[in-house]
């Protein structure tokens, strides 16, 4: 289930990290999304095995 949870938060578009860049001609919105998510994926798969354990 938190593999699951994981996959729904996380950033698996590196397409969609391609256009934010190109739209906001920075490299500081795209990592901010990658990291962002990431982090809240992996909080959100955590709390989720944490609660179902």
């Amino acid at each position: 289930m938190s593999l699951m949870i994981f996959y729904a938060f996380a950033m698996q578009c590196m397409a969609t990290l391609a256009i934010v860049k190109r739209e906001t001609n920075s490299w500081k919105w795209p990592l901010i999304q990658l990291f962002g998510m990431g982090a809240l994926a992996y909080i959100s798969a955590l709390l989720t095995f944490q609660i179902l354990q």
